[in-house]
């Protein structure tokens, strides 16, 4: 038996609507509702849904940075230019946006949804770039995401 891959993430927000918002913002398509639980579906690529969110309501407390749990989870677009539009988009919105990192195998940028959940926005460099390196994990480099901008 191998695993396939991963199915879904399900995040629990305090406010659906905001964070309905911010992941539209990142190209997520509402794909169904469950309204007994509060809950909204989303397609962002290869599953009926990619993405779930569950409102817990606006006195649920945030995440704690230094507890253990969900550190980030990370969406593949597939081309380059596309971290640049991404980022853009989240600056234009008010959302803060990391610098790029070159991590070997993948360029990234990092921003928190409104809940305070890490998101990571990566496109995968070809494996021929990295692929003889007997760790390619091992160390990060600066990245200028494309379209430039400011990073915070």
């Amino acid at each position: 038996m191998a695993l396939k891959g991963i199915n879904h993430v399900v995040l629990k927000v305090r406010d659906l609507e905001r964070s309905d918002r911010f992941y539209r913002l990142l190209g997520f398509v509402p794909s169904g509702t469950r309204e007994s639980m509060r809950m909204r579906f989303y397609h962002g690529g290869a599953h009926a849904h990619d993405l779930a969110l569950l409102e817990l309501g606006p006195e649920a407390p945030e995440p704690a940075r230094e507890a253990t749990g969900l550190y980030h989870f990370c969406l593949t677009v597939s081309e380059e230019a596309e971290l640049g539009v991404l980022a853009g988009r989240l600056r234009e919105a008010g959302f803060r946006v990391s610098e790029g990192v070159d991590h070997v195998v993948s360029h990234s940028f990092y921003t928190r949804d409104p809940d305070n959940n890490g998101v990571e926005v990566t496109w995968d460099t070809p494996e021929s770039d990295w692929r003889h390196l007997e760790n390619p994990f091992g160390f990060d480099r600066p990245y200028q995401v494309p379209g430039g901008g400011e990073n915070d």
